[in-house]
C-alpha cells in the first residue's frame, strides 16, 4: 500500500518531522545525540534508544524470532503531550504495519501514518518494525507470518507498559489491537496469541480492528491463480520467498518465477532498498502468467502443493478455538484487487462458528480497491470508530 497523504495525515505527522530517530548500520544504533540514551534496568528487557520530547520514543526489547529463538527487536512508543505531562495512560493502541519492503519504512525508521490515527486521538502507541526490520534488517522479512509478526507486537506492547511503569506512569486496561492488509492478518494472529497460555493472563485486547487480512494464504493463492492478474504481485513474491528462506522449504526459484524476478528476486526483496511500489514497477506486470512458471500456476501440481502445503501453518480460519467473549471487527472492501475479500467472509463465519458473540463484519464502509480503501481504513478510524470509543 502506497503512503497515506492527506491533509489530516500531513497536519498530525508536523508533530514528528523533526525527529529523526537513529540510523542503523552493521546492527549498531548511530545517533545524532548519544547523551540522548538512556538504558533501563536489565530485567525490564527494554533499552530505550531515543525519547524525544514530542514524546515519541524508539526502544529495542527482547522476543523470539520466527523460530522461537530469543532475539532483540525494535519498535517505536508515540506519547501525548497530555500523557507526558500527567503520567497517565489510558488507553493504548498496538499498531500492526501493513506490507513493507524497504528499510525505510518501518516504524523506527519515521514511518507514520495508519498508527497516528489512535495518537490523534489521545492515545498511546506501540508500533512494532518485526522481523526484517530496524534492530533485525539483516534477517528475512517474516512476511505474513502472522504468528511471528504478531509476537513481536505483544512483546512490544508489554516492554512499553512495563517501561512507563517503572518510570512512574499509572496505565489504564484499555488496548486497542489494530491493522491493514498484513497488518490485518497480524491483528487476528495477535488475539490468537494473547489467548494462548504462554499470554494469557499477560495482555488481553479490548478491542481488535482486522481489516483487508490475508488471513488463509492458501486460499488467497488459489484466488490468484484463478484471476490471472495481481493488484499486488510483489506481494506474492515475497510471500514465496519468506515460506521457502524462514522454512526451508528448498525450492528453486528459478523453477518458480519467470525473469526478471528469477534472476534478481534477491537485489529487489533482501536488500530492503527498495519500497513496495519500486519492486512492483521493477517486476513490470502483474500478469501472473508473466511472473510464475507454469507448474505453479496448476493448483494440483505437486509444486503448487508444496507451497499451499507449506503456508497452511499460517492459517487464521482454522485450529484454534477464540475466547468467546473475544471483541472484533472484521473489515474488507469487496473490490480489493490485492488481498481476497473472500479472506474475511472465512474468517468471519469462523468466529461465528466457535461461538463469539462480539465479532463484526463491516463489508460497507471500505468500499475501493485494496490502496485506497487503507486511507478510506484511517478515515473510518478517525472519523467513526475512535471518536466514540
Amino acid at each position: 500500500m502506497k503512503k497515506i497523504v492527506f491533509s489530516l495525515v500531513l497536519s498530525i505527522m508536523e508533530t514528528f518531522v523533526s525527529a529523526q530517530i537513529y540510523v542503523w548500520k552493521d546492527g549498531n544504533v548511530l545517533l545524532e545525540n548519544p547523551d540522548s540514551v538512556t538504558f533501563v534496568e536489565p530485567d525490564l528487557g527494554l533499552q530505550v534508544t531515543d525519547e524525544v520530547s514530542n514524546g515519541l520514543m524508539s526502544f529495542k526489547y527482547q522476543t523470539k524470532d520466527n523460530n522461537g529463538m530469543p532475539i532483540w527487536m525494535s519498535a517505536t512508543l508515540q506519547l501525548t503531550p497530555a500523557q507526558l505531562s500527567s503520567k497517565r495512560v489510558g488507553k493504548m493502541a498496538m499498531y500492526n504495519h501493513y506490507s513493507i519492503m524497504s528499510a525505510d519504512e518501518a516504524p523506527t525508521a519515521g514511518k507514520s501514518d495508519l498508527q497516528l490515527a489512535p495518537y490523534a486521538m489521545g492515545m498511546a502507541v506501540v508500533s512494532a518494525d518485526c522481523q526484517g526490520f530496524g534492530e533485525t534488517d539483516n534477517m528475512m522479512q517474516a512476511y505474513c507470518f502472522g504468528e511471528a509478526n504478531a509476537r513481536a507486537s505483544i512483546d512490544a506492547l508489554l516492554a512499553a507498559r512495563e517501561w512507563l511503569l517503572s518510570e512512574g506512569y499509572t496505565l489504564g486496561d484499555t488496548i486497542l489491537n489494530y491493522g491493514y492488509s498484513q497488518g490485518g492478518q497480524t491483528t487476528v494472529a495477535a488475539v490468537k496469541l494473547s489467548q494462548s497460555d504462554e499470554y494469557r493472563g499477560r495482555v488481553h485486547f479490548t478491542k481488535s480492528i482486522a481489516a483487508a487480512g490475508p488471513h488463509d494464504l492458501q486460499l488467497t493463492y488459489r484466488n490468484f491463480i484463478e484471476n490471472e492478474t495481481l493488484g499486488m504481485p510483489q506481494a506474492l513474491a515475497l510471500t514465496i520467498i519468506a515460506n521457502n528462506e524462514l522454512l526451508g522449504l528448498g525450492l528453486k526459484y528459478s523453477d518458480i518465477f519467470q525473469k526478471p524476478l528469477s534472476d534478481h528476486w534477491k537485489g529487489w526483496f533482501l536488500s530492503k532498498k527498495f519500497s513496495s511500489d519500486e519492486i512492483s514497477d521493477l517486476i513490470g506486470t502483474n500478469e501472473i502468467a508473466r511472473i510464475m512458471k507454469p507448474a505453479y500456476l496448476d493448483v494440483n501440481s505437486e509444486e503448487t502443493q508444496t507451497l499451499l502445503n507449506a503456508v497452511k501453518v499460517h492459517d487464521l480460519t482454522s485450529g484454534w478455538t477464540p475466547d468467546a467473549d473475544t471483541d472484533i471487527l472484521i473489515m474488507h472492501s469487496q473490490n480489493d484487487d490485492v488481498v481476497p475479500y473472500a479472506n474475511s467472509e472465512k474468517l468471519y463465519q469462523f468466529f461465528v462458528n466457535a461461538g463469539v458473540q462480539n465479532v463484526q463484519f463491516d463489508n460497507t464502509y471500505l468500499k475501493n480497491d485494496h490502496e485506497t480503501s487503507g486511507t478510506d481504513f484511517f478515515l473510518y478510524l478517525v472519523t467513526k470508530f475512535l471518536p466514540k470509543w
